[in-house]
């Protein structure tokens, strides 16, 4: 495994087994073995040939974890620093995936630079695989490079072989298009991966990729599934910053009220469709209530996924679920800005960035999970959820229950 240690391969006996080769120069000859091995290095030593030790050799067998991961859209890369967006819109941190036919492009030439590939949940890394910049006449490349490795981008460890004190120095690549290949003696368990250049062609430029065994079970506390045949990726309204209506108004909760506000409920990460466990947003505080959330960061949102109360937790048969069927639509913004403090939640809050929305045609609204992508993608830092109600009937009261409200990009 590590071209030090060599062991031969032995027969039933435990011997060295001593297999039989060819007898002519175009016959393909066959041997399998009694018992598979796992291993990365394997030598063939010629013992009795004719006229010249000749020969042409394939291993059969099954690599186990070499997949590609982290690629678009689960994927997400970042750098250190890239160089200015032009026309063609190039050498970005999104074009250093191995698939691109760009490359990610650092602003300074220097050793301090990295990029840096997001997997998603921790997941084991088996190699890992560069290209040069593939859309200039111009020949950048990196020809040596590091890896560095973090679960959460603050602790990062650099790879090194087993019995190695030092980081090991990876061979980059000679020309920009011919893939270069590394399979790792220590593969290791991480969710953030960087490739740090230490020399290069002229200028720093590099596509990169990621191998081996794609994250499967149950997704890790902040991360989701759009569906169940989906890869695990990142929530980004985790446990962040919510609230109803005005950020400084925490509405009070129909039972069991929280010291934080309840609002928080619907991002707190728990799939309890128990009402005690959910977000309640109603028009008690004006005719369009409205729940926000924080994503931190202007960040692409492409959907939303919305768990909604069932019924548990209080009798179906009571006053609050005729209260919630006065509810008609749920509407979803994505935005820069939130509503000032004197904004009127007697009127919509009408923003141009309307991601999607759903109504209670077919009780879709009322479905235990509800999916919706929007329908362009957008960039913003605040997620925001209006609530409209019917205009019929002799109680104008309704109310939203949001179980858990999760956001994906």
């Amino acid at each position: 495994m590590d071209a030090y240690h060599w062991n031969y391969v032995v027969d039933t006996y435990g011997n060295q087994w001593l297999f039989e080769g060819n007898v002519d120069s175009y016959t393909v000859k066959h041997s399998y073995l009694d018992r598979p091995i796992i291993a990365r290095y394997i030598k063939f030593h010629t013992v009795h040939w004719h006229r010249h030790p000749s020969m042409r050799v394939e291993i059969l067998g099954c690599q186990l974890c070499k997949e590609a991961l982290g690629l678009p859209p689960y994927g997400k890369m970042t750098a250190s620093s890239s160089r200015g967006r032009r026309k063609k819109s190039t050498c970005q941190p999104d074009d250093g995936h191995i698939l691109s036919s760009k490359a990610w492009c650092s602003k300074n030439d220097t050793e301090s630079q990295w990029l840096q590939v997001d997997v998603g949940p921790p997941t084991l890394i088996t190699g890992v695989v560069t290209k040069g910049r593939g859309d200039t006449r111009r020949k950048h490349w990196v020809e040596r490079f590091k890896i560095s490795y973090s679960n959460d981008t603050r602790v990062w460890y650099f790879y090194k072989d087993a019995h190695h004190l030092d980081p090991k120095l990876f061979g980059g690549n000679s020309d920009k298009d011919t893939e270069r290949t590394h399979f790792l003696n220590s593969p290791f368990v991480a969710r953030y991966v960087r490739f740090i250049p230490v020399e290069w062609r002229k200028k720093i430029s590099m596509r990169a990729g990621l191998l081996g065994c794609p994250f499967t079970g149950e997704c890790v506390e902040g991360f989701m599934r759009v569906n169940d045949d989906t890869p695990c990726v990142e929530n980004l309204a985790f446990k962040k910053d919510s609230w109803i209506n005005k950020k400084t108004q925490y509405k009070r909760h129909i039972r069991h009220k929280l010291p934080e506000g309840h609002a928080d409920r619907a991002v707190d990460g728990n799939l309890d469709l128990n009402l005690q466990s959910c977000t309640i947003l109603d028009n008690l505080y004006g005719k369009y209530p409205l729940w926000t959330v924080d994503l931190g960061e202007k960040m692409q949102v492409s959907g939303v996924v919305i768990y909604t109360w069932q019924g548990d937790g209080q009798e179906k048969t009571t006053s609050f679920r005729e209260y919630m069927n006065n509810l008609d639509q749920l509407v979803i913004y994505v935005d820069d800005k939130v509503p000032n403090k004197e904004d009127d939640h007697d009127e919509s809050y009408a923003s141009g960035n309307m991601c999607n929305y759903i109504n209670s045609l077919n009780n879709a609204l009322f479905a235990p999970k509800i999916v919706m992508q929007c329908v362009r993608t957008h960039v913003g830092r605040y997620l925001l959820i209006e609530a409209w109600g019917r205009n019929i009937g002799w109680s104008r009261l309704f109310g939203a229950v949001l179980c858990e409200v999760q956001v994906f990009s």
